[in-house]
């Protein structure tokens, strides 16, 4: 499979941006506190990676798919630790 410089821009555009969240999800790990993390937000970005993915799909473009697939298991653990460690 030949990459070429375009995909491979994407595929590191991809890199930074999807990881930007982990550092987030780290803390929230070893803290157990998701306090301060806004629901609404990770939920957007949860929405925006299915359309962005869905849109990698229709456009065939392997950079988009494969990082928000990424994007959307690093958020969604996010709102998941959120919501088990909210106080009911």
């Amino acid at each position: 499979m030949v990459v070429d410089s375009v995909e491979l821009l994407g595929l590191g555009a991809g890199v930074v941006s999807t990881l930007a969240s982990a550092p987030q999800l780290i803390k929230i790990i070893r803290t157990k506190s998701a306090q301060d993390v806004s629901l609404a937000m990770f939920l957007m970005a949860m929405l925006g990676t299915v359309l962005w993915g869905t849109y990698g799909w229709l456009k065939s473009a392997p950079s988009i798919i494969v990082w928000n697939a990424v994007g959307f298991l690093l958020f969604g653990a996010i709102v998941y630790l959120k919501l088990r460690h909210s106080k009911a």
